[in-house]
């Protein structure tokens, strides 16, 4: 999304891209209805989203263009750094690229709402397509990748790819059952030893060898 696009998403628009962004992820992609994110909204027209979104499919597609600029910005930061440090082999380096633009996109509560409605869109059926379609637009996060495809030269960018897919869903879900351990007062491990913990569970999942595997066992 353009600065001239971001400036015009303002008033009903962007309340709805929150709104909806808040609700798909406490919820699910298809199981709210769009009404619920009118109401969430405070849009008092009835077709409000459908005149300025149309569909679900086209509202998913407007939250990733609102948000993917925000990250990949914070994306080509943690990639200069890992060049700067010559850490580009460094797998937990490398997934702290991908991931901590998204961990690190907060409400103004502290909540990780972009990171739970995340974990959803990845899930839907539309939502990886919808996302694929997005990467030209997302150089750091294109660079990002091909870093994670470099460590395991002999496995299949495809395979890979699935791997850092719902190794990225399991993530999210701990992230957001943390902020709501933490909403509802209960005591949790601290962010630092919760982030050693996911991102060594993203490394084992995503890089792990199959055939060295078969061979121990």
């Amino acid at each position: 999304m353009t600065k001239a696009q971001t400036r015009q998403l303002k008033g009903t628009p962007l309340a709805i891209i929150e709104a909806a962004e808040r609700l798909f992820g406490q919820h699910g992609i298809e199981n709210v209805s769009l009404r619920q994110i009118r109401l969430e909204a405070c849009a008092g027209n009835n077709s409000a989203i459908s005149y300025h979104f149309s569909d679900r499919e086209k509202l998913v597609r407007a939250i990733w263009e609102y948000r993917l600029p925000i990250l990949d910005r914070a994306r080509r930061v943690q990639l200069d750094d890992i060049y700067a440090k010559g850490l580009q082999h460094d797998p937990q380096m490398v997934l702290r690229a991908l991931i901590m633009p998204s961990y690190d996109l907060l409400d103004s509560s502290g909540v990780h709402r972009y990171a739970a409605f995340f974990r959803h869109a990845l899930r839907w059926q539309q939502g990886t397509a919808i996302r694929n379609s997005q990467l030209n637009a997302t150089p750091a996060s294109n660079e990002a990748l091909a870093l994670f495809h470099a460590l395991r030269p002999d496995a299949s960018p495809q395979v890979l790819d699935y791997r850092l897919r719902y190794g990225t869903c399991m993530f999210f879900d701990m992230i957001f059952d943390r902020d709501v351990a933490i909403a509802g007062g209960q005591k949790v491990v601290g962010e630092s030893i919760f982030l050693a913990e996911g991102f060594g569970m993203l490394e084992a999942l995503c890089l792990f060898s199959a055939r060295s595997s078969s061979h121990s066992s």
